[in-house]
């Protein structure tokens, strides 16, 4: 349905594409997963003619080569963009934003029937349909956006992060809706960072990596993937951060498991009183950190650690804490 062969978009001296190939099949959801700048939006756009690629690339759908097509006859053909920001005419209500996306030739005659659908879609947008559009939610605002879109009938639709800047629950109803529009036959091309929702989702998947296609599949081979899953997913990062930090037994005793036990070094004759405290209190440590009120902890994976003694005699702070580098003063 529609096939990109070897695209490279600049802005300037700056590579945002480089020989991107992919293709997205009727009825089917492509999934483009990437973090903040690897170029997933110029691809959106580049699709949609607002962008165009350096010569050599090709998009073609349906057959047709779309290169040098204007955008809004782009639309005519059926693709339809949902841009990153929803940009919807805020002075406008609901309704006329609706229909403005029917201005197609094609969408003009099922204008009210593709209205009473969008309405039945959305119901928040129904029970808002005299509202100027900047005076809604963000949720309800992108809702309108993808309405606005489906009304010209579009055949792919092209959604640019329709999640962000959105609350949990405000997401979750976004993609229960998404989710009624694929399981319909939609083709869709969905951009976002929400990748466990977008993988519930997806049909096919493919990584972009500053402006590279780096990998591709199904979901679940995307989701096996030991790197994608530590990149995007979390599960190798959670997976390793449990191993490291799995705090053993120490009897009650407080375990910092990252820290690290200070040797104490024979201490020098002492020139203040200051360092008398710190003597005292094994704080010649070669410059390292010290803590006079804390106790080494030795652990031995797998073995109950046992506390330490506690020292004989705690050191004269009246209570403060004692900052054995401290310059000397006269106590109060």
């Amino acid at each position: 349905m529609l096939r990109l062969e070897h695209i490279s978009v600049w802005y300037g001296k700056h590579e945002a594409l480089h020989d991107v190939s992919f293709e997205a099949a009727a009825g089917r959801t492509t999934v483009i997963l990437g973090a903040n700048g690897a170029g997933k939006t110029t691809l959106l756009k580049t699709i949609g003619g607002l962008v165009r690629s350096r010569p050599g690339g090709r998009i073609l759908f349906e057959g047709k080569l779309l290169e040098e097509v204007p955008p809004h006859r782009i639309v005519a053909y059926g693709i339809a963009l949902v841009p990153e920001g929803r940009r919807l005419f805020g002075e406008m209500t609901v309704i006329d934003n609706l229909r403005l996306g029917a201005y197609i030739e094609h969408a003009r005659a099922n204008e009210e029937k593709q209205l009473e659908r969008m309405l039945g879609l959305f119901p928040r947008l129904a029970e808002r349909r005299n509202q100027l559009a900047k005076t809604m939610s963000g949720g309800e605002q992108q809702m309108l956006a993808i309405a606005r879109a489906l009304m010209s009938e579009p055949k792919i639709l092209l959604l640019d992060e329709p999640s962000l800047g959105l609350s949990p629950r405000l997401v979750k109803d976004l993609f229960s809706v998404l989710r009624k529009i694929t399981e319909g036959g939609q083709a869709v091309v969905l951009v976002e960072q929400n990748v466990h929702q977008s993988l519930r989702l997806a049909d096919h998947v493919y990584v972009l990596e500053n402006g590279y296609i780096v990998r591709s599949g199904s979901p679940a081979e995307i989701e096996e993937d030991k790197v994608i899953q530590q990149a995007y997913l979390g599960i190798e990062g959670e997976r390793a951060m449990s191993a490291q930090y799995e705090a053993p037994i120490t009897g009650g005793d407080f375990y910092n498991p990252t820290a690290c036990n200070l040797t104490p070094q024979p201490a020098a004759a002492p020139k203040s009183g200051a360092q008398d405290a710190a003597k005292a209190n094994g704080a010649a440590n070669a410059g390292g950190f010290y803590n006079p009120f804390a106790r080494s902890v030795p652990v031995k994976k797998g073995e109950a650690a046992q506390p330490a003694p506690r020292p004989a005699e705690k050191p004269k702070s009246g209570g403060g804490f004692v900052n054995p580098f401290a310059r000397p003063g006269s106590d109060r």
